[in-house]
């Protein structure tokens, strides 16, 4: 399994944003993957490419089915991670690893890709709450029900992979777009401003002006209808 990050102009930068449904909040604890999805953002449009219930071969938490809906019994039956590596890898091939929290999501895959003997996603993700974080100071919280509301994305398919990835590229995308206004126009230098260390964010420079001063936009994301 493979991700190569795309160079070039942002515009035309492709992104395959992840989200993981799990048993557990540590994947070295022994939590396991229930749902995956990954949404692409390509061009300013995006798209479902991925999804898959699995079999994580454990009993569920309580607590994970009050947050997820997902049940033992919605799960029996499905396919396994290592019967879906391939797909999963097809769908990340060739574009740049984003995510809300990307360390958790990442994690969780290496995990499982080493469990079943297949390479772990390739290159460096990219994380929205850091993204946020740099592109959007002025909002305290940073969570995905936060961001998403501040960019007027809707989700109703909360805590499953399938809406909470598609939720999350609709987020990049709007981020890219307030990075494009700062004059951020490559991937490279969104990677740059990603990387940044907070300390050498200086309050008037967090904008990143790169080419011509940076401005607020008042056009907010379009409020996207997500289904299963």
């Amino acid at each position: 399994m493979t991700s190569s990050p795309a160079s070039g102009s942002l515009e035309h930068s492709r992104f395959a944003v992840v989200d993981v449904e799990t048993t557990g909040m540590r994947a070295q604890g022994g939590g396991r993957i229930l749902e995956v999805a990954v949404a692409i953002l390509e061009g300013g449009t995006i798209h479902l490419a991925f999804a898959a219930l699995l079999d994580p071969g454990t009993p569920i938490p309580p607590w994970v089915v009050r947050l997820t809906g997902i049940t033992d019994g919605l799960v029996a039956g499905r396919p396994r991670f290592g019967d879906v590596a391939v797909g999963l890898g097809q769908a990340l091939d060739a574009g740049v690893f984003v995510a809300h929290n990307a360390r958790f999501d990442w994690r969780f895959l290496a995990a499982e890709c080493a469990a079943v003997g297949v390479p772990a996603p390739g290159g460096r993700p990219l994380c929205t709450v850091r993204l946020t974080r740099r592109l959007v100071p002025e909002l305290r919280h940073r969570g995905l029900d936060h961001v998403a509301a501040f960019f007027g994305v809707e989700n109703p398919a909360r805590h499953r992979a399938f809406g909470d990835a598609l939720a999350t590229a609709h987020v990049l995308r709007a981020l890219v777009g307030r990075a494009r206004e700062r004059g951020v126009e490559t991937l490279e230098q969104l990677i740059e401003l990603h990387d940044r260390p907070r300390h050498k964010l200086r309050i008037a420079d967090r904008g990143l002006r790169i080419g011509r001063p940076p401005f607020e936009s008042a056009i907010r994301n379009p409020q996207s209808e997500i289904s299963s």
